[in-house]
């Protein structure tokens, strides 16, 4: 093949590529909405992280693209508020954020059993949502689960056996931001970053917004090289680092 042809084969995979330009990072956001929250925590819990999204892309607005975010509440058991989503604009990071705003504060309303707190058991829930979001993508992306809790695990599985086995594959990062002085984010360990403890839900916004900031990493995946390599070579894409 001519170089001509080449450079033009490079073209349209790098063209290709930039249209269909997947996310660096996806991001799932566990919430505590158990018993132990009560109406004007939760109310701070949810003003403080449509504050802290809104802060992040006004400080960073490059993030639009780049990032993908999800969210679910737990409490006994799990309920997905907001599919993951690549936050392309403004509109996507609204529709988030109003998914935030929507939650109700009231126990009775939240649309969980709120008896218990079950930790292990909502990571759990968080990898799957995440998984099936990078399975539909052509890309292997960055996957972090961040967890936000006033309590400890006392139902379900072990967070810290179940955390540690989902790292570093399929999950990148399991990450916990505790709230209060009852907060337990010890069975952290080994599989991602414990940003210690808010002092209460009036502080949550500041801890959450230095937590984001840290685990989006938009480092570039080294894809659109590989891309460029393949198309000269003329080969096939490898398979994935996760089946």
């Amino acid at each position: 093949m001519s170089l001509t042809k080449l450079a033009a084969a490079a073209a349209l995979v790098l063209g290709a590529a930039s249209a269909q330009a997947a996310p660096t990072v996806a991001l799932y956001l566990t919430m505590d909405a158990s018993g132990s929250i009560d109406a004007t925590e939760m109310s701070q819990q949810k003003s403080s992280y449509v504050n802290a999204l809104n802060a992040l892309f006004t400080a960073d607005p490059s993030l639009f693209g780049k990032v993908a975010i999800g969210g679910g509440i737990f409490g006994r058991d799990f309920s997905q508020f907001f599919a993951v989503t690549a936050i392309n604009n403004a509109g996507n990071l609204a529709a988030l954020t109003s998914a935030i705003s929507g939650l109700s504060d009231a126990i009775a309303g939240r649309g969980i059993t709120t008896t218990n707190t079950a930790i292990g058991d909502a990571i759990t829930a968080s990898k799957d949502r995440l998984v099936a979001y990078e399975q539909s993508l052509l890309a292997d992306i960055k996957l972090v689960i961040d967890v936000t809790t006033d309590g400890l695990n006392n139902f379900g599985s072990n967070p810290n056996t179940v955390a540690n086995a989902l790292q570093p594959n399929p999950i990148d990062a399991v990450n916990c931001l505790g709230i209060g002085a009852g907060a337990d984010c010890s069975w952290v360990a080994g599989a991602g970053n414990n940003f210690g403890s808010a002092t209460n839900f009036q502080t949550l916004e500041a801890a959450l917004q230095i937590k984001l900031r840290q685990e989006i990493n938009r480092t570039p995946e080294p894809g659109t090289l590989a891309l460029v390599g393949l198309a000269i070579a003329g080969l096939g894409f490898g398979a994935r680092r996760r089946g």
